[in-house]
């Protein structure tokens, strides 16, 4: 998407959905993204669970991007390369053409492309009813970006009462990296800690046990050890019904910010939710103002977190919005004088009575502006159904500009929207 007016494009967020027999199975949402040149991201293939990747390439020339896979012991295991058409799309699994990785591999999954491309990472796991439920992660950024060794974290987890949740971490440096995981409550207290260590270049996956009968929720933090970087990734967490996993969702870990927005709406059918994590010891004055889609403020309320401490709650549950007039549908600013981390959530109730979730990344207010942003995946028919969710940041100006749907060859799409 661009913005011919400006030198800016808006943000945005897609979300698809995919139905089975009529059933809306799972849904994931993909954040607009700019291109790089070289990437990583955690990788698995097994008897359940696939991994995929999106590469879009949105130069006129053809894109020869070159990839490895790296084992959790950190020796790389296969490689090859590829060629991304001028203004094309690769979509595959790992595990099949071009990058026919193997048939059982966990690690991570590393490019680089001669012209910078979009790109998304995709988790497939089919559940016990041989359905598949789609997982958006992340792809950290190499090279151009400044290595951080600060603390990051996830601003939400859950574990027990049906709740697992696997955290997806990735080494972006040449260097073995080490560190520790710490796990709090809503209010901030420690419950647990777990040191990790991950070779140079590779992945490594942790879990919960999720063995309690009641849910536990929190944040998990990120500590690396002195002169050590910080890791990437991500945090996926599921929920099992009746042994049957019915939703997995992933959370990116968040760098700490003091203003976000993210797309919200509630309804009968909908409910949006907000992870904030209080990063700092001491205590932060919060900000909700909730706006339609026209920029108009609804609602606003404040809340106060206590140092180190988690808000984690829909919509409506929040003090200040419990009144609100469904349906609502628009923008949620977050802002604090202290550093927050946040992450959105979208839930919503099957036709079968399933509990889905998916994640709905918000942007930072400081994030560089772009000229322009892509979607590098996107879906429809078959099942699929895409939704395309633009705002603006914190500037208030008004956008326009245009939306390009491309094929895979790079040829123009005439599509149905509503």
């Amino acid at each position: 998407m661009t913005d011919p007016s400006s030198t800016n494009a808006p943000s945005g967020l897609a979300i698809f959905g995919y139905r089975q027999n009529g059933i809306l199975i799972s849904e994931a949402g993909v954040p607009a993204s700019r291109p790089m040149t070289q990437g990583r991201f955690y990788a698995e293939t097994s008897g359940i669970v696939r991994s995929g990747l999106a590469i879009a390439n949105p130069n006129s020339d053809p894109a020869v991007v070159s990839f490895r896979f790296t084992g959790e012991d950190g020796d790389d295991v296969s490689s090859g390369s590829t060629i991304t058409p001028a203004n094309g799309q690769i979509a595959a699994f790992l595990n099949e053409a071009p990058f026919n990785g193997a048939a059982s591999f966990s690690g991570s999954f590393t490019f680089n492309s001669s012209k910078p491309v979009a790109v998304i990472a995709l988790r497939a796991l089919v559940n016990e009813r041989s359905e598949l439920l789609l997982t958006t992660l992340p792809v950290a950024e190499l090279g151009s970006t400044p290595v951080s060794t600060a603390a990051a974290v996830f601003p939400h987890f859950a574990n027990g009462g049906g709740w697992t949740t696997q955290i997806l971490l990735v080494n972006p440096a040449e260097t073995a990296i080490s560190g520790t995981l710490r796990f709090a409550d809503p209010s901030g207290q420690p419950t647990s800690t777990l040191s990790y260590s991950i070779p140079a270049r590779s992945a490594r996956r942790f879990a919960t046990g999720g063995t309690s009968a009641t849910a536990q929720a929190g944040t998990v933090s990120i500590v690396p050890s002195a002169n050590n970087v910080t890791p990437a990734g991500s945090l996926v967490f599921s929920y099992t019904r009746s042994n049957v996993r019915v939703t997995e969702a992933g959370v990116p870990l968040a760098r700490a910010d003091t203003a976000f927005r993210a797309y919200v709406e509630a309804s009968d059918a909908i409910q949006s939710g907000i992870a904030i994590a209080n990063t700092t010891a001491n205590p932060a004055s919060v900000r909700l103002e909730l706006m339609d889609l026209s920029g108009a403020s609804i609602s606003g309320t404040t809340v106060t977190l206590a140092g180190n401490a988690q808000l984690a709650a829909f919509l409506t549950q929040i003090r200040g919005f419990e009144s609100l007039s469904l349906p609502v549908q628009g923008l949620l600013r977050i802002t604090s004088a202290s550093p927050i981390a946040v992450t959105g959530l979208r839930s919503r109730t099957n036709e079968r009575g399933d509990f889905l979730i998916t994640t709905t990344p918000p942007v930072a207010e400081s994030a560089p502006a772009a000229s322009e942003l892509f979607f590098p995946h996107f879906a429809d028919g078959g099942g699929y159904i895409t939704q395309f969710i633009l705002f603006g940041g914190g500037s208030g100006r008004t956008f326009s500009g245009t939306i390009r749907f491309l094929s895979q060859s790079g040829e123009a799409l005439r599509l149905k929207l509503r």
